[in-house]
Parts: structure tokens; C-alpha cells; sequence
């Protein structure tokens, strides 16, 4: 970890975003049968971890605090709703009241 007084560098924040934010949106974007999609979704909690590892490593403090948030954000989406990115699960809760003619269903039985 590096010391408090310096910044994580460009590359490395990057990186770590990549592994923990970018890659499970990205798996979560991919639907795939049964047993390929969730161990492809295990693969990105997996990821993730690693994500947080790596900011442990050469990031900041601050940097791997973040990482282990999201983290733990992916863990709880995919025992939730079973998708691995919680981005993924407030689009597919959200999505009925964006689109109208689906969205009329939730006023007319309430």
C-alpha cells in the first residue's frame, strides 16, 4: 500500500476500476445459459476480488476502501437478484417504471 501521502497513479486506478466496476457490468451484459452464466458471474465476484487484492498492493488507501465497497456491492447484487453488478440490478429494477406501456401495470394494481 502506499504511503498516505501519495496518490495511487493513473495506470493503476484504472486497472483496479476495471476489475472491479467495468468487468461485472460487462458479464452482467452477457446472458448465457444456466450453469455458463453463473459460473461466468462467479468468475467476476472472483475478479473483483482481485480488483481489491491489487489495490491493496499499489493503490492508496483510499483506492482499495472503494474497491472493497464495490465489492462487497457486487456480492450483494448477485445474492439478490443474481446479476453480478449492482449497476445491472438497479437498471433491471428501474427498467419497468421507465418504459410506459410496462409501467402500467404497477398503477393499475396498486
Amino acid at each position: 500500500m502506499l504511503e498516505p501521502e501519495h496518490h495511487t497513479p493513473k495506470p493503476v486506478l484504472r486497472q483496479v476500476l476495471g476489475w472491479v466496476l467495468v468487468l461485472p457490468l460487462l458479464v452482467a451484459l452477457v446472458r448465457l445459459p444456466f450453469p455458463l452464466g453463473l459460473v461466468l458471474a462467479l468468475g467476476s465476484i472472483v475478479a473483483s476480488a482481485y480488483g481489491v487484492r491489487f489495490a491493496r498492493r499499489h493503490a492508496s488507501r483510499r483506492v482499495m476502501v472503494l474497491a472493497l465497497i464495490g465489492t462487497l456491492l457486487n456480492i450483494v447484487s448477485m445474492v439478490a437478484l443474481g446479476t453480478a453488478s449492482p449497476l445491472m440490478a438497479l437498471h433491471d429494477l428501474s427498467w419497468p417504471y421507465w418504459y410506459h406501456s410496462l409501467a402500467d401495470w404497477i398503477y393499475w394494481n396498486v
